[in-house]
């Protein structure tokens, strides 16, 4: 059931972030007033931003390395693309490498580094050949026989 709600919530929040990204868009065609550049790049700003910011927030929860990774390639064009209003290209993708630095490292302070673990099977949930073998046999001594099937005879 917890999972049922947190993925509704995490439904709703995406709607709630497509509606708002073509609402800036809309009003950016139909108002006089230029937000940035473009209409279709501040939809996109919006966009990445909104579920840039969502999976970070699901990576802190559940402490996953890929919603990092996925927050990372939403927010760092997000990133981008305002500081290229304000700023020179140059300094702008400084703060894009640097930005794009961050999140590795937050990754690893939250989460640890779990794939590390698993390749190194220090995981928990690792067996090695011996234990899933006793585990077998066990499983094995525990079942009952099958009944032999009746034959009927013919006669």
């Amino acid at each position: 059931m917890k999972k049922l709600k947190s993925r509704t919530i995490s439904a709703i929040i995406s709607v709630f972030i497509l509606l708002a990204s073509l609402t800036v868009m809309l009003l950016d065609i139909f108002v006089p007033w230029r937000f940035w550049t473009h209409p279709i790049l501040n939809f996109l700003f919006c966009l990445f931003a909104g579920f840039g910011v969502l999976n970070f927030v699901l990576a802190i929860m559940k402490k996953s390395p890929a919603y990092f990774f996925l927050s990372a390639l939403l927010i760092c064009p997000a990133s981008f693309y305002v500081t290229m209003q304000y700023i020179i290209w140059w300094v702008a993708l400084v703060i894009l490498v640097v930005t794009v630095m961050i999140f590795p490292v937050i990754s690893i302070i939250v989460c640890g580094n779990k794939t590390e673990d698993i390749a190194l099977n220090k995981s928990e949930d690792y067996k090695n050949y011996e234990q899933r073998k006793a585990e077998k046999e066990a499983e094995e001594a525990a079942k009952e026989p099958e009944p032999l099937p009746e034959i009927k005879s013919f006669k």
